[in-house]
Formats: C-alpha cells, sequence, structure tokens
C-alpha cells in the first residue's frame, strides 16, 4: 500500500482531497512534524511557534522557516492624511512591527510605492535592530519600471532604503497584463538582471505578485525561469469567483509544488465587515471566531501556502492575527464549505470589488476614487445603500440620509464623482479590473437621483 503522506504530498490534490486531508489532522505530513523521522524536503511542513510564538511554514524549495502571517507593509498607520496624502505615524509603526517579532512574525512585505516610498526605509529602520539571520525580507520591482537602467537603480535605492544587502524573496511587481512582462521583464533584459542579481546573492528567492488572468498566468510558468514562489490574491470570497480564480491559481501552482504568497486574505478590510446575513451563518458555527480569522484561517489551511500577509493598521490588528496564527490549526472540511456558501451569499449584495490598494491614485482630475467606493461599499455592507425605486418608504429616506452624510463627510467637494472626465489613467492599474470610470458615473447619477428625490 503506497505511502498516504507520500501520496498527499507530492501529487496534485482536488480540493476535495485537501479538505479531507485537512479535516483528518494529516499533521504529521501537510502540516506537521513526522513523529519517527525529520519531514523531507519537499513537504510542506507547519511548526509549532516557540514559548508562545506565530506558528511557522517549512519552505519547501530551501528549508526557509517562514512566519505563517506575514506582516504586509502598505497600510502602516498616518498622519495628516489617509495612505496616500499622509505620512507615516512612526511610533506606532514602531510598536507594531516590534511587537509582531517579538511574537514570531519573520516575514515583512513592503514594496517602492508603498507609502510613496517610505514604507521600505521604515521597515529596515526597525528590522536593522535584528539579526539579519532572523527575519525574511521581501520587495518588489515596480510596475512602473520602463528601462534595465532604472531597474538597476531601483533595485540599488531599494537595498540602501532597507539597510540590506540582500532581499530574501524579490517580486516581479503586480503582473496583470502580458505585453507589460514582455515589454520589461524580457525586451529590456530586466528579469534576466534579477535572476543575475540571485546568482550574486542579493535575491535569494526570485518570484512575482499576480494580478491577471488564467492564460497569462499559465504563460508566465512556462517562462524559461524556475519561479521560487507566487504571490497571489487568495480568500474565502475570490476562491470560487470566475474572475478572480483563486482556486484555478492556487492549484497550478501546487501542481508543480510552488510556494504560494497569499496576499488580500481579508480583501481589504472587506471580509471583516460582513453583510448580516453572513455574519449570522458563521457565528452558528463557531462564535468566538472573528472575521478575520475566518479569513486568515482559510487562507493558510491549504498545504502549499507559505505565507499569509495581513496588511495591519492598528496594534489591536497585529495582536489579534498574531493570537490566530500561535498553534496554528487548520479550518475543517465542513468550515471550509460553509465559508463557500459565506461567499454565495456575500455576493447576492451589490459590493464594488475594490481591496482599498490605492494602486489607481492619484487621479489626475483629483477625484478620490477609494474614498468614493469605500462609502459606497460601507453602506452596502450595512445594508444602507438607498434603492431609489422606493422613495415612498420611510426606510428609503433612513438610507439616503445616512448615504449622503457619509458622501458629504468623507469625500471634498472637489474630489467627488462629478469631476471624473473618464479618462480612465485609472483602470489598468486597478488589480481587481474595475472599470474605474464606470463606476464613479454610476455612483454620481446615485447622488444626483439621491439629492432630488423627495416625498410625493
Amino acid at each position: 500500500m503506497p505511502d498516504q503522506k507520500k501520496n498527499i504530498l507530492s501529487t496534485p490534490m482536488t480540493r476535495a482531497e485537501a479538505l479531507r486531508s485537512m479535516a483528518a489532522g494529516v499533521v504529521a505530513g501537510a502540516f506537521g512534524l513526522s513523529a519517527c523521522s525529520e519531514p523531507k524536503r519537499t513537504e510542506q511542513v507547519t511548526i509549532a511557534g516557540k514559548d508562545g510564538r506565530v506558528s511557522l511554514k517549512r519552505n519547501p524549495r530551501n528549508g526557509d522557516e517562514v512566519s505563517l502571517l506575514g506582516f504586509g507593509c502598505m497600510r502602516f498607520p498616518t498622519v495628516g492624511g489617509d495612505r496616500y496624502t499622509g505620512r507615516i505615524d512612526r511610533e506606532p509603526t514602531r510598536e507594531m512591527l516590534e511587537y509582531a517579532y517579538q511574537r514570531g512574525v519573520n516575514y515583512y512585505d513592503t514594496a517602492w510605492m508603498y507609502h510613496r516610498g517610505d514604507s521600505e526605509g521604515m521597515v529596515g529602520e526597525v528590522l536593522k535592530q535584528y539579526p539579519r539571520d532572523s527575519f525574511f525580507l521581501a520587495d518588489k520591482m515596480p510596475p512602473e519600471t520602463k528601462t534595465l537602467e532604472q531597474a538597476r537603480e531601483i533595485f540599488a535605492t531599494q537595498l540602501q532604503r532597507c539597510g540590506v544587502e540582500y532581499f530574501d524573496y524579490y517580486l516581479c511587481h503586480s503582473i496583470s497584463r502580458q505585453y507589460v512582462f514582455q515589454n520589461l521583464y524580457l525586451n529590456q533584459g530586466v528579469l534576466e538582471y534579477l535572476l543575475e542579481e540571485k546568482r550574486r546573492g542579493r535575491i535569494r528567492q526570485l518570484g512575482f505578485s499576480f494580478h491577471g488572468d488564467l492564460a497569462l498566468f499559465e504563460w508566465l510558468l512556462a517562462q524559461p525561469v524556475e519561479w521560487d514562489f507566487v504571490q497571489i490574491q487568495m480568500n474565502w470570497l475570490d476562491w470560487r469567483d470566475e474572475k478572480r480564480i483563486a482556486e484555478e491559481l492556487y492549484n497550478r501552482l501546487a501542481e508543480r509544488k510552488i510556494p504560494v504568497i497569499v496576499m488580500e486574505p481579508i480583501r481589504g478590510g472587506s471580509l471583516i465587515d460582513l453583510p448580516p446575513q453572513v455574519e449570522e451563518l458563521l457565528s452558528a458555527n463557531d462564535p468566538e471566531m472573528t472575521a478575520a480569522e475566518w479569513a486568515l484561517k482559510f487562507c493558510a489551511s491549504y498545504p502549499y501556502v507559505l505565507s499569509v500577509l495581513s496588511g495591519m493598521t492598528l496594534m489591536d490588528h497585529v495582536v489579534e492575527n498574531c493570537q490566530t496564527f500561535t498553534d496554528f490549526k487548520p479550518l475543517s472540511e465542513e468550515q471550509i464549505e460553509l465559508l463557500h456558501q459565506a461567499a454565495d451569499l456575500y455576493k447576492m449584495g451589490r459590493r464594488i470589488d475594490c481591496t482599498d490598494c490605492l494602486y489607481c491614485m492619484p487621479c489626475p482630475y483629483g477625484v478620490d476614487i477609494a474614498g468614493i467606493l469605500r462609502v459606497y461599499n460601507k453602506c452596502v455592507a450595512d445594508m444602507t445603500l438607498p434603492n431609489p425605486n422606493l422613495r415612498h418608504d420611510e426606510e428609503y429616506l433612513r438610507r439616503r440620509r445616512i448615504f449622503l452624510n457619509r458622501y458629504r463627510n468623507n469625500v471634498k467637494e472637489s474630489a467627488r464623482a462629478d469631476h471624473c472626465v473618464g479618462c480612465d489613467e485609472c483602470s489598468p492599474k486597478c488589480p481587481q479590473g474595475l472599470m474605474i470610470p464606470h463606476q464613479m458615473e454610476r455612483i454620481d447619477k446615485l447622488v444626483e437621483e439621491l439629492r432630488r428625490s423627495v416625498i410625493e
């Protein structure tokens, strides 16, 4: 009879098979250490953190023991504005990073564009107090890079900003269109340059982050380069989504035994403030588990996930997420199926699929795209989005007042949707593929209709 552990780890599993292995508690194979021998390097192994620290996942490619919780460094607290207009609030950010490190978080993900370049320096400043071999630092080549010379300058600047001599994990950032990768990484020679930096030791693991379709994904995986890891958007809402295809992307990587870094596990926070019917469904299963815990555990329950990134803004986020990944146990088959039901319920609403990443900013005409979508989605989430077809209803008046007050109080007049001219500089930058001018037009029409509406 073939060895069960070997079969689970060496052959691609269907979703049902993976879930059955989780539910059966296969901790000695895909999720734990063997009781009788050291695990093979090809295995995906979750290791309990020492002294109550977060659990680790062993990278099958090089043996790195990476924290299941990764610190995404694009949502630090700010002062003097939001994440785009403000500057990093340094002291609480320092406290958050230090707390995470002390609790065993050792994977830190920053990028050239995060906080307009300040994220790299902030992360480097905090991490320099710790031994270099005690953490893994990830950075990225920005998608707006145009030439090989510029790529060389950016990479050198990133090392300097972060105060390190090498990056443990380095990514081609936000690949969403084939011609962009073709022009920059192949025609300009930037991919060969990054591979040379890997041979020199200044990049230890090379991968890419992805926001495209399945055809592009397969094309990237077919390139003559051995990708060490890939970063994908993965969460319970996107898992079976026809556009996000998270399940398909994950399975393609699992088939090739490529470690997965997860981004947007909570979908920019939208999987925390859940519609009431979704919240009730999950609470009936486990009233103690928070929405964030459901979301993070879903991602970490899959064996080829190496680390789950969370962009944390408050110390409360860091504390809760560290607790979630301490002595980590995967979700059961029944709980994951429950999340698929929750996704179906969630999608019955009219939410616009924005994750508040700010990649679309700045608008050349000053439109606060993210702020406008934030107001709209907040009203969808708490079921206060007004329906103009029900304008004679008392409930409509209540919802109308809430929506217009939120719009007025959170989006300044000069940055509202009516200032969108449809130039569409924003849509190609959107990782979610939103046709942003269309959404701005929709919301502007809704606002105008609500302002004109009266009881007859």
